[in-house]
């Protein structure tokens, strides 16, 4: 059935090969029709084949294009129904306080910057003016409960906030590949280098267990010359060779001091790798120790003790790790399929 027309423009940060970004596009693959995506910083001049394909896109590189940006939108509103989507953009909200017509906006929180501040907190001037809020998880309408509260925001506008839990495609299940990956026992790392995701304490625990790794990423130079055995997948937005690249791994690391809910534990859970992740975020929701994957402590040397103790108890305990695995697949066709988020989603922008 042909769908009303109407305009959805989104307002993101220029795309990594990162989790955030797999599900704006995720969103964007939701939609009915093509959207407009403002990619509101960049330091390149190059837009993926995925985002080109499935939106019409446009890099914000500098303040005469974010003018003209601006001109265009004012147009596009005084003309059709328009809805604003944002994500950690300070663009978006800078754009829907300067419209004189009323618009629908949207914004989109995966998991506080704590104890940075974070575009959760530049966000509270504009709280008036968003429709709707969406959270990926309990636990951050929860830190948005406690911060409106510390900030005296009315806390009628709670009821703006919607829930949207992420997903995932769901493909076909090779359990062989569960015997494979204990034979050839291989911890990996996916993900940005960034100081929220910890690294260097994957990079620790191979040194200390002396075990194969692999990590799938960007920027992990300053590590290749200590680590020169561990294998690097990098600079690579190909969903299918990612996932190809990322199944011969047997335990995925998650070594995050914060998290929302990391779509990369989704994806390995659906591939059947077991997980061991920082109790942070929404984890726990999904995360049960010794029943589909493990939960560790934060703290970096518990965390270090207990990880290792864990990788040594699954190398050598193959009954164990086979059920972990197939628990984990499990869960994830029960919990991540991708057909209730986009459901979710096109109820958002078309109801």
């Amino acid at each position: 059935m042909l769908k009303k027309l109407k305009i959805i423009i989104f307002f993101i940060p220029h795309h990594h090969i990162g989790g955030a970004e797999r599900v704006h596009l995720n969103i964007i693959k939701a939609l009915y029709y093509k959207p407009i995506v403002f990619f509101d910083s960049s330091n390149t001049n190059t837009v993926s084949k995925e985002f080109s394909d499935n939106a019409h896109c446009f890099l914000i590189t500098n303040s005469k294009i974010r003018k003209y940006a601006f001109r265009f939108l004012q147009v596009l509103t005084f003309l059709f129904p328009v809805t604003l989507f944002g994500c950690n953009s300070s663009l978006f909200y800078n754009f829907i306080s300067r419209l004189k017509k009323k618009t629908q906006a949207i914004d989109l929180t995966h998991a506080f910057s704590f104890p940075e501040q974070g575009i959760e907190i530049s966000s509270l001037p504009y709280v008036n003016l968003l429709d709707k809020r969406i959270v990926i998880n309990a636990k951050t309408y929860e830190d948005y409960e406690q911060l409106y509260s510390e900030n005296n925001v009315d806390q009628h506008l709670l009821k703006r906030f919607t829930i949207i839990p992420n997903g995932i495609e769901i493909y076909d299940f090779d359990s062989s590949l569960i015997d494979s990956r204990w034979s050839n026992f291989t911890v990996g790392f996916v993900g940005r280098n960034s100081s929220e995701k910890r690294p260097e304490l994957f990079f620790e625990l191979i040194k200390k267990n002396s075990i194969k790794a692999k990590v799938i990423g960007d920027n992990f130079e300053k590590f290749k010359i200590e680590f020169p055995n561990v294998t690097y997948f990098e600079n690579c937005n190909n969903k299918d060779v990612v996932r190809e690249q990322f199944s011969d791994i047997s335990l995925l690391i998650v070594s995050s001091r914060r998290e929302g809910f990391p779509l990369v534990i989704m994806e390995a859970m659906e591939l059947g790798i077991p997980v061991i992740a920082t109790n942070v975020g929404s984890i726990s929701e999904h995360v049960i120790s010794y029943e589909n994957s493990f939960l560790a402590p934060v703290e970096e040397k518990v965390f270090l003790e207990y990880t290792s103790s864990i990788i040594n108890e699954l190398k050598n305990n193959k009954e164990l790790y086979f059920d972990i695995s197939k628990n984990a697949r499990s869960h994830a066709e029960r919990n991540f399929s991708i057909e209730v988020f986009n459901s979710k989603y096109q109820e958002l922008f078309y109801e």
